[in-house]
């Protein structure tokens, strides 16, 4: 019998290196802000979260108001699709992965913090989209990654009837490993992504891949 027969999939630094689209729209948008960009280690950094824009620019502007979050996502979002289509690329041996994965049987759904139109359009340009049953990203007014409502609120009513035991969370920050320790689900480390090591490693994870090609070598 399958262990996990629903993987939940995060998307950047899981199964696309979007890291330098990231970082050159975050830029650009703190210019439009007027607010000088932090350094890009700053915002390595604060990237090894795993959590929203939203978040990442108050924790960044901590004197910051949610209008100005706001206006600062707005400039972001204004920027990023330039940028993803020039610099994001798939991590080698996804698309293989995938269709393994599919032909084993697994049900793959992607649960990203990216804005939800945004990841929906970066996976139809890489011809990912017939792969998944369904893709959560950040929405406005909905939870987000650690939060542990999102099981109970987004992913399980897309899967009814199905065991927490059935899911596998794959990401690669403390948000996705924290997310599936709240949730009660079981979780897989993607170490090559862009979490912190420290951080990931004291959440314990279930399991861990080096490379995304490596998940067909795990017991699943």
């Amino acid at each position: 019998m399958t262990r996990f027969p629903i993987l939940l999939l995060d998307y950047d630094g899981t199964l696309a290196e979007t890291q330098p689209a990231i970082l050159r729209s975050l830029t650009e948008a703190f210019g439009a802000s007027g607010i000088a960009a932090p350094s890009p280690e700053a915002l390595r950094q604060e990237l090894t979260r795993g959590g929203t824009l939203q978040t990442l620019f108050q924790a960044m502007v901590p004197e910051s108001d949610e209008d100005d979050a706001a206006a600062f996502v707005r400039h972001y979002r204004t920027f990023y699709p330039k940028a993803d289509a020039e610099e994001t690329v798939l991590f080698d041996g996804v698309v293989e992965s995938l269709n393994a994965l599919k032909e084993k049987g697994k049900i793959l759904a992607i649960l990203s913090n990216k804005h939800a139109p945004t990841v929906c359009a970066s996976l139809a340009r890489f011809g990912l989209t017939s792969f998944f049953a369904g893709v959560i990203g950040s929405e406005p007014n909905f939870p987000h990654k650690p939060d542990p409502r999102v099981m109970a609120e987004r992913v399980l009513p897309l899967f009814p009837q199905r065991s927490r035991s059935e899911f596998l969370m794959v990401g690669d920050t403390a948000a996705d490993l924290q997310f599936a320790r709240n949730a009660g689900i079981a979780s897989c480390w993607a170490s090559y992504g862009h979490g912190s090591a420290p951080q990931c490693e004291a959440l314990q994870p279930d399991l861990r891949i080096d490379a995304f090609s490596g998940i067909l070598n795990i017991p699943l």
